[in-house]
């Protein structure tokens, strides 16, 4: 398992980082967005499709569930699973379809589809530390998973945000 932790001190900050992120990405990857409301999961996802070079206006699927990105440098599934109460739930999603090869899957909510994704995965836990002030947490799983992180983390550590 490979982690990393950054604070943010504004939106700008948080989306920056996603951005980032996004920037060095590879296909396939699925990111399970933790945190309570309005820590900032749907910031940090807007960050990562700009850094995939997604243009269009990115906000949280709360009540389409799922919003696809295809016009970018990969395509993004972005879920937000909050309305949903089990992993049966997320299934009935057409969960397989969702997770389809070369696709960035990001998920809010994503400890309800936790037992869904393979072990290669990464996972964002936010944490609202008052006014604008934020934690995340990253957290690479699964061999393919911390090797990915190990790449995409290096780059950050030390690093200051571009806001």
């Amino acid at each position: 398992m490979v982690v990393f932790e950054r604070m943010t001190d504004s939106a700008a900050e948080t989306e920056a980082l996603g951005r980032r992120l996004g920037e060095r990405l590879h296909s396939g990857s699925v990111w399970l967005l933790t945190g309570e409301m309005g820590a900032g999961k749907t910031v940090f996802a807007r960050g990562i499709c700009r850094g995939l070079g997604v243009q269009d206006r990115v906000r949280s699927p709360s009540f389409t569930l799922v919003t696809n990105y295809a016009r970018g440098r990969l395509p993004v599934v972005h879920a937000d699973l909050y309305r949903l109460e089990s992993s049966a739930s997320v299934e009935q999603l057409g969960w397989e379809d969702l997770a389809a090869d070369g696709t960035v899957l990001l998920v809010e909510w994503g400890e309800r589809a936790r037992s869904l994704v393979g072990a290669d995965r990464f996972e964002a836990e936010l944490r609202h530390l008052g006014s604008d002030r934020r934690l995340i947490r990253l957290t690479a799983c699964g061999p393919v998973g911390e090797a990915l992180g190990r790449e995409l983390l290096a780059g950050l550590a030390g690093s200051p945000l571009p806001c």
